[in-house]
């Protein structure tokens, strides 16, 4: 069970081609985003999915509730990319990922995607029941028709870029040009309106730091019954230097009178 929390104004009410990810920079083909996403394999997400099992009722209507703050400061500051992360590991920021991208998905005009770039741990595949369906290498380091040949639709506006096995050297793979220029070229020839990204934890390793050219804002996520005060106040002043911070996400939290999350790690 979870409680939202935030420390910022989220929630003050207020054609495949081989050829590799390098050589994309200046994005010649029009895009063309109806017969992009219809390349993509579908699929759908078994009943008995973790994510599915994990978020209760009261859950969802708590992340209905983020949903609406997240787009709404998407839309005020321009963020197409959203990081989603957590001081450090154990504190459900994989769970939050999916359920999020799950009710962003339910709003029908929207195209939602979603990349597992935790590098050293992937756990999304798993979230999703997919692990069978997906690639088992990050889509980052190979040439752009692997993106299309591994990503997964689900229904006609979420798509999902995941992947079952760590990357031997995540930091470095997170922080090259190449990198970059891959998603700048996922979202020119898509055009998402919001692409989540599932990140590693901030403060054991440098992969947060070398992914910052990734995303344009940050969610973290805490937890009551794991996350210590002097971890969440590092994690976030680090995450700040890097980019916006939109709040805090604590999960585990337990209050009678407040919509909770419900979900388990």
């Amino acid at each position: 069970m979870e409680q939202l929390t935030n420390t910022k104004a989220l929630l003050d009410g207020t054609r495949p081609s081989e050829t590799p990810v390098r050589d994309v920079g200046i994005l010649p083909i029009k895009s063309d985003p109806a017969r992009a996403w219809l390349r993509l394999n579908e699929t759908s997400i078994p009943s008995l999915a973790p994510v599915k099992t994990k978020v209760t009722p009261n859950a969802a209507a708590a992340f209905d509730l983020l949903r609406s703050r997240v787009l709404r400061q998407a839309r005020k500051d321009g963020i197409r990319r959203l990081a989603i992360t957590s001081p450090t590991p154990g504190c459900g920021a994989t769970t939050v990922t999916a359920a999020l991208a799950l009710s962003l998905a339910r709003q029908i005009d929207l195209k939602i995607m979603v990349f597992d770039l935790n590098l050293r741990s992937p756990g999304l595949s798993a979230e999703f029941a997919l692990s069978e369906s997906v690639s088992r290498v990050s889509a980052l380091g190979r040439v752009r028709r692997e993106f299309d040949s591994s990503a997964l639709r689900i229904g006609h506006n979420l798509a999902l870029s995941l992947i079952t096995d760590p990357e031997p050297n995540p930091a470095e793979l997170l922080g090259t040009v190449r990198s970059k220029e891959f998603l700048k070229q996922i979202e020119h020839e898509f055009e998402p309106d919001l692409i989540l990204i599932d990140l590693p934890p901030v403060l054991p390793h440098d992969d947060f730091v070398a992914a910052a050219d990734l995303f344009d804002a940050a969610l973290m996520i805490a937890r009551a019954d794991h996350s210590t005060v002097d971890q969440i106040d590092r994690a976030e002043r680090l995450m700040s230097e890097q980019k916006p911070c939109l709040g805090v996400v604590m999960n585990a939290c337990r209050f009678s009178n407040h919509p909770e999350l419900g979900t388990q790690d």
